[in-house]
């Protein structure tokens, strides 16, 4: 293995480059449009939206068919009644 022997670097002759200034200046375009966006997309938000914290109205009543939990359908067996394992209970 060969190592690199330490170079001599000249501080004054060391200056930035145009490659650097011009990341610079693309990041900084980057961020201005971004934060442009990003004030569109706040303005499109409704806060004043109390109509969001009700329930929304069913025209229907309630059936044990459309509850979103699916064990809630099943009957619940009594304390003189046996039952065989379903799918869902644990053997």
């Amino acid at each position: 293995m060969t190592f690199l022997a330490p170079v001599e670097i000249d501080p004054n002759s060391v200056r930035p480059g145009w490659v650097a200034l011009l990341i610079v200046l693309a990041l900084g375009a980057a961020t201005v449009l971004l934060w442009r966006n990003m004030g569109k997309q706040l303005k499109k938000i409704d806060f004043e939206g109390d109509d969001a914290d009700a329930p929304a109205a069913s025209s229907g009543p309630a059936s044990p068919g459309s509850s979103a939990d699916p064990d809630a359908a099943e009957p619940i067996p009594t304390a003189g009644t046996t039952s065989t394992p379903t799918q869902s209970e644990p053997k």
